[in-house]
């Protein structure tokens, strides 16, 4: 207990809140070397990359807890539920791969062709998939809100604003597959 860092609202560690805050808003935007670079240029050599890390696990470690906190308001039959998938092959270190596509990866090291023929993968990908669920209430729309008529748009033109998404959950994944995330 150090009862003078409370009464002052120190943070438990070494680093302030404001480079706390700083860490997080670098790292979001980027990886943690470019996140630690730009801390660097900023505030001068204060923290290596591991701390960088520690400071981002410490601000994440009340997101559970943020997420059972929030009271969902009930839908009416009215509200429509947006469930919206999509995957993304992403090239993956050799020791990440699935065993069949490690294999396959050792049995391509050997051919020296610079193009792959069509439907030929380079297996070295994995699926990342990336789910979203949501609520939001119909936003009905014409064709012209969407494409532009022949004759092109008038000056005074305003479109019908689009749907807005409420109570939005997202999930990823590169170690499940598709079906998993879906479920």
């Amino acid at each position: 207990m150090h009862p003078a860092d409370a009464a002052l609202s120190l943070p438990r560690g070494r680093h302030s809140h404001g480079l706390a805050r700083l860490a997080v808003r670098e790292a979001i935007h980027m990886s943690y070397d470019g996140a630690l670079e730009a801390i660097w240029r900023r505030c001068g050599p204060v923290l290596d990359k591991r701390r960088l890390a520690g400071l981002l696990v410490e601000a994440a470690c009340d997101i559970d807890a943020f997420n059972k906190g929030r009271v969902v308001e009930p839908c009416t039959s009215d509200t429509v539920l947006v469930l919206s998938v999509d995957g993304k092959g992403i090239v993956m270190r050799p020791a990440a791969l699935r065993e069949a596509t490690r294999q396959a990866a050792e049995k391509r090291q050997h051919t020296f062709r610079t193009r792959l023929t069509a439907g030929e993968k380079t297996a070295r990908t994995r699926m990342a998939t990336l789910g979203a669920v949501y609520d939001c209430a119909p936003a009905p729309r014409c064709p012209h809100d969407i494409i532009a008529p022949p004759g092109g748009r008038s000056g005074d033109y305003v479109p019908r604003p689009g749907p807005v998404a409420r109570a939005k959950w997202l999930c990823g994944s590169v170690v499940h597959d598709a079906e998993h995330v879906v479920r």
